[in-house]
């Protein structure tokens, strides 16, 4: 009875090692990401940020961040696509994907911009939905990052004190 348990736990043991063994993971430095994306926030503070591991499919794969932004504030989004394999378009709406129409247009796109580290800064301070348009892929393709880095600039601070702040 006994070897029959440790059998039983022996092969689902070796079952749970093969899965963790299927499963890919991302070949990307994801703290070097995140932190050439915090340098080009400046003059932004830094508020958070999020890796996201890219998996290509057969198909085109659509992948939505929602960020909250605070009126009355300034914000600069940075993304970067430094390590992907195969380019991600990145749209963003004031809408998210359930709620916005065909023609919906979006308020930024990355599309004809092929530089790996690309910012953007909303004219308004609203919830805003970050698309991912994954390209379809071969399964050669391996997992990429793609990270995206927000901050903000506080608009109730005068300019005298900002420089007083950057001299200390």
């Amino acid at each position: 009875m006994q070897m029959r348990n440790f059998s039983y736990i022996l092969t689902l043991f070796t079952i749970g090692l093969v899965f963790l063994a299927a499963t890919e993971e991302a070949d990307c430095d994801k703290k070097a990401l995140k932190k050439e994306g915090i340098a080009a926030l400046k003059p932004y503070y830094y508020s958070s940020s999020k890796v996201s591991e890219i998996k290509y499919q057969y198909k085109t794969v659509r992948k939505e961040i929602e960020v909250p932004l605070f009126k009355g504030e300034k914000y600069r989004m940075v993304f970067n696509k430094k390590a992907l394999p195969k380019d991600v378009v990145i749209e963003i709406y004031d809408k998210n994907a359930e709620h916005r129409g065909q023609g919906h247009k979006p308020l930024f796109t990355s599309k004809d911009n092929k530089d790996e580290i690309i910012a953007y800064e909303p004219k308004k301070s609203k919830t805003l939905y970050v698309n991912y348009m994954i390209p379809s892929g071969k399964k050669d393709i391996k997992i990429g990052c793609l990270a995206f880095v927000l901050g903000y600039q506080l608009t109730f601070i005068d300019k005298d004190e900002k420089e007083e702040e950057n001299e200390e």
